[in-house]
């Protein structure tokens, strides 16, 4: 159903393997962003399954709970003749030297079951409660959970998704990720240590967006520097020979 997977309490993250899986996935999309949010029209997603042009040239990761349903997803978008969702969103400037585009992707579609976000005003990711310092979002309470991610202080279904993202970045040789989103996502990242540079102005694009450059090697600097505990529950599944050179520390 998905590989490379990893658990935390009822809830399983990994790399979508399995149609049904991922056809779940598409179908919260379309409860996420076409239902509750109405940033997709119904009518253009019949059978209830949002879907685009670039799920094929796309890795899938899923967040499924105890019954296996798909409660949260993200995906990277590769490289391919159709580029990359935020290039024919908006002007971007690179920063810093431009490596060879395969070793780029474009993180995109994270979504967080409603019933899993707490709080009206979280919006569609659940974090807005953790920006105020307020319990809610999309933490339950159970589990053996790393401690760097334990407590409703931390939004465990997105950095669940991140984590198994950044592990499956990794093994694929990806250094660098576009991202186009809100506000509050960037910020809920930079808080987690997730560091991403603007590299153009917001636009209209499933609301107010702005596009974001993230490169790893610049994450897990500042992670090595401010936040290593939170460094080593993200490699944790991950193999060593992924390592950077640089780590001080071999994961447990």
């Amino acid at each position: 159903m998905i590989k490379n997977s990893l658990t935390y309490g009822k809830f399983r993250f990994g790399v979508v393997d399995d149609d049904d899986v991922k056809k779940d996935t598409f179908r919260m999309r379309f409860e996420v962003y076409a239902e509750e949010f109405g940033f997709e029209r119904k009518e253009d997603h019949p059978g209830g399954l949002e879907t685009d042009a670039y799920e094929n040239n796309s890795i899938h990761f899923a967040c499924l709970n105890e019954n296996d349903s798909v409660v949260g997803t993200i995906r990277l978008v590769l490289d391919s003749d159709k580029g990359f969702p935020i290039e024919h969103a908006t002007e971007i400037t690179f920063i810093g030297p431009k490596p060879e585009k395969h070793k780029i992707a474009e993180i995109s579609r994270l979504t967080v079951s409603k019933d899993l976000r707490r709080r009206k005003e979280d919006g569609m990711y659940g974090v807005e409660g953790y920006l105020k310092k307020k319990e809610g979002g999309v933490l339950p309470n159970d589990g053996s959970i790393p401690k760097e991610m334990s407590g409703r202080k931390n939004p465990i279904i997105v950095l669940g998704l991140c984590q198994v993202m950044y592990q499956e970045s990794k093994r694929r040789g990806l250094t660098h990720w576009y991202m186009i989103t809100d506000n509050k996502l960037f910020f809920t990242l930079k808080k987690y240590g997730f560091l991403f540079h603007p590299i153009g102005e917001p636009v209209e694009y499933h609301g107010k967006r702005t596009p974001y450059l993230g490169i790893a090697e610049e994450v897990e600097r500042n992670l090595v520097k401010n936040n290593p505990e939170m460094l080593k529950a993200l490699l944790t599944g991950l193999e060593p020979e992924y390592y950077p050179d640089f780590f001080p520390f071999k994961s447990d």
